[in-house]
């Protein structure tokens, strides 16, 4: 093992990145040294704290709620307490530098082309448990071999161990294939996740609000459980080249049409009327490459 343990990338924006929403030249290899290398990156305050507080008051509200409902969907089991949960659709809910942040949109760009599609928009809370889930990635197919898919994270408020910051394994992207899951689990081969502990073991970052992550669909992860009494919502979106070929789109009511600034996103959305239970969400996703 490493005498210097794993230390994930963290970028704090200037004064003049926030007011352009561009990224200076620096920052960006910065950023794209670490996607490539890690298969992670974080800009350390790329998301107002203040839209953050506001979701996330109403969001814990509406977990405690679904917690209690049988038919919530469960990650990895009820043990984990982490349950899979959808963000308000309220155009007062609706925050662009979470769905549609601009500098993390920059970033994925110079890793895979321009103008990204948004195909994913959900959330996970994680509330106090003993369980954890076992080490795995998002997908379970033969993907390409070039970064195809990158996960935005973002969590509503400080995160640490203590409060289930997702564990992650830097570096695992690199030769990731359908060949390291178990072929009878939804995880990464135990034996294979031994071996890396001895050479680049997990961490579990530290990092305050107003953080976002950008992480390889492929990079090796697993969710931690949340030791403190206060449920922990991280959002995601997800982004894939133009050349990916899935159909899984965003649902959001007509009434955010023509409202939200995408940048250069491209939205993948099915757009319904005002009213639908967003609540309900649809937790069956097929993130795979289709023929």
């Amino acid at each position: 093992m490493s005498s210097i343990p794993p230390q994930v990338k963290i970028l704090e924006l200037s004064r003049e990145e926030l007011a352009c929403k561009k990224l200076n030249s620096h920052t960006l290899q910065a950023a794209v040294e670490a996607l490539h290398v890690d298969g992670l990156v974080v800009l350390k305050n790329a998301v107002d704290v203040a839209h953050l507080d506001k979701l996330n008051e109403r969001m814990v509200a509406e977990a405690k709620v679904l917690y209690k409902q049988k038919t919530t969907a469960r990650n990895f089991g009820a043990s984990t307490g982490n349950i899979q949960q959808e963000p308000p659709v309220d155009k007062d809910f609706i925050f662009e530098d979470i769905i549609a942040n601009p500098w993390a949109t920059e970033v994925v760009e110079c890793m895979i082309g321009p103008n990204p599609m948004l195909r994913f928009f959900s959330a996970n809370t994680a509330f106090k448990a003993k369980g954890r889930q076992p080490v795995h990635i998002d997908v379970d197919f033969d993907m390409p071999k070039v970064p195809f898919g990158y996960c935005i994270n973002i969590n509503l408020v400080d995160t640490s161990s203590k409060n289930g910051s997702t564990e992650i394994w830097l570096g695992t992207h690199a030769q990731t294939n359908i060949d390291v899951l178990d072929p009878e689990e939804y995880r990464v081969r135990p034996d294979l996740v031994e071996a890396r502990r001895k050479i680049s073991p997990p961490i579990q970052p530290t990092l305050p609000k107003g953080s976002l992550i950008i992480r390889d669909f492929r990079l090796w992860h697993a969710g931690m459980p949340n030791q403190t009494d206060e449920p922990r919502v991280m959002v995601v979106t997800v982004q894939f080249p133009k050349w990916y070929r899935n159909d899984t789109k965003v649902i959001l009511p007509r009434s955010l049409e023509g409202i939200i600034d995408w940048g250069s996103l491209m939205p993948c959305v099915e757009w319904v009327e005002d009213g639908y239970d967003y609540l309900k969400g649809a937790h069956t996703h097929d993130f795979s490459l289709k023929p």
